[in-house]
């Protein structure tokens, strides 16, 4: 096998990133937008000594869960991965994701998975998005990366996020443009326009936030007024410097421009403030699911102290608190924590208390509070292993451990299943079109 063969290939699983799995005497090619028990005559652009990547030259077979993408940029923006298989395939392959990455990295079996919760509708659904700029052709252009590469591919539409983030997106893009002020060029750091990232509440209410190379812009003052001016459901504009080289979208320097700088959130009975730099989960219908099997995994008693290791602005801290006597959060994003008391205040709740700082080292800080249940909701790359050793020291009777990434999640079971029992786990799919799943997982210490 060379490169720029063409082969007649069967898929015979998706990988992660959703690519299709066909194999060679064993030897593994991975095909974008190929699915399972579908044949094509392929071709193989690149080989590694262990494996390699091809393209569909022509569908021989179709599977019956192949449907034909909404999004005309499918294929082409990297957003989405998925969105040529059905719902209800995209629900089975992310359990069965799930299963194998227990195994192959938490070496975990016969886990008890209880099923997976998908959507009603899993189009339009996230609340936030960051949608980078660049400069092609001597004009401001907004959308998304193609796959592995950092240019990107124009945005007409898209079916992942509000339509009228997009139409907001563009907007800004079409002024910048009739400003003559550039986008940022990554290569030598010049240009002003990095990012917009753009909030929505659950009542439909907007937040932008303009991203720049520099500490200001031109036409500010005629940039943000017609923007509000155009879109009457944006309550808020802000501005963030950002100079540095790297991927991180905000700036460490921000000012309000219109406004007063937050959203409003209602959330399972209770009332949040959000910045624009709080975390707070991306797709409302999801996140009430997820919270709800969070609060059923837990099962709290009117006595029990739950410690809440990664509590964000607090939603999930302040949902367990009227079920048990008493929440603390602990979260390392200063701001974060801010929001979190102004939450528990807005909600008059009087028994969570809030700390900033890391996880791992503050609950050691708490060695006279006895912990009846532990809430883990990590960022990627998993909890510190000095959390997990601090846990399983204290002897935590509970765990409910939410995870964005699967593999992580594995990585820190198998850590954690010589002291504690896996008891159930939950799927959620907060990201329809793409390859990710949230899992909630509670585990309870062994006898």
């Amino acid at each position: 096998m060379q490169e720029k063969d063409k082969l007649t290939a069967e898929c015979v699983d998706l990988n992660h990133q959703g690519q299709g799995v066909c194999k060679f005497d064993g030897f593994p090619i991975f095909v974008d937008y190929l699915l399972p028990g579908e044949k094509a005559t392929i071709v193989i652009n690149r080989l590694t000594k262990n494996y390699g990547f091809g393209a569909i030259l022509e569908l021989l077979e179709k599977s019956p869960n192949r449907v034909e993408p909404r999004c005309s940029a499918f294929g082409k923006c990297g957003g989405c991965e998925i969105m040529h298989l059905d719902y209800s395939g995209q629900l089975e392959y992310k359990k069965q994701m799930a299963i194998s990455t227990f195994h192959k990295i938490g070496h975990l079996d016969n886990l008890p998975v209880a099923g997976i919760l998908g959507m009603d509708d899993p189009y339009f659904y996230r609340n936030k998005v960051q949608i980078p700029f660049q400069q092609q052709n001597g004009k401001a252009v907004c959308g998304f990366f193609k796959r592995g590469s950092h240019e990107i591919y124009p945005l007409s539409e898209c079916y992942i996020e509000p339509v009228l983030a997009t139409a907001i997106a563009k907007f800004l893009r079409d002024l910048f443009n009739d400003y003559r002020i550039p986008a940022y060029n990554e290569k030598n750091r010049s240009g002003v326009l990095r990012h917009v990232l753009i909030r929505k509440n659950i009542v439909d209410e907007y937040m932008v936030v303009i991203i720049t190379n520099t500490r200001t812009f031109a036409n500010q003052d005629e940039i943000v007024r017609k923007l509000v001016s155009h879109f009457a459901n944006i309550k808020t504009v802000i501005h963030s410097f950002n100079p540095k080289d790297s991927n991180v979208v905000l700036g460490s320097k921000s000012r309000v421009l219109f406004g007063g700088g937050i959203l409003n959130e209602k959330l399972l009975g209770l009332h949040f403030t959000v910045s624009h730099q709080s975390f707070f989960q991306t797709n409302f219908e999801q996140t009430e699911k997820l919270y709800k099997t969070v609060l059923k995994y837990a099962n709290p008693k009117k006595n029990e102290t739950i410690v809440d290791g990664y509590c964000g602005v607090g939603t999930v801290s302040l949902y367990l608190a009227g079920h048990c006597k008493k929440v603390i959060g602990i979260e390392i994003v200063e701001d974060a924590i801010k929001d979190a008391k102004g939450n528990a205040m807005i909600n008059g709740i009087e028994n969570a208390e809030f700390m900033v700082g890391k996880a791992e080292e503050e609950i050691l800080k708490l060695e006279d509070v006895h912990i009846d249940t532990m809430v883990i909701d990590p960022p990627r790359k998993g909890c510190d292993p000095r959390l997990l050793a601090a846990i399983k020291a204290r002897k935590i009777g509970k765990i409910i451990y939410v995870s964005c990434d699967v593999a992580t999640l594995a990585r820190d079971l198998e850590m954690l299943v010589t002291d504690y029992e896996i008891k159930e786990i939950t799927l959620v799919d907060m990201f329809p079109q793409i390859c990710d799943v949230e899992t909630v997982a509670r585990l309870e210490l062994k006898s």
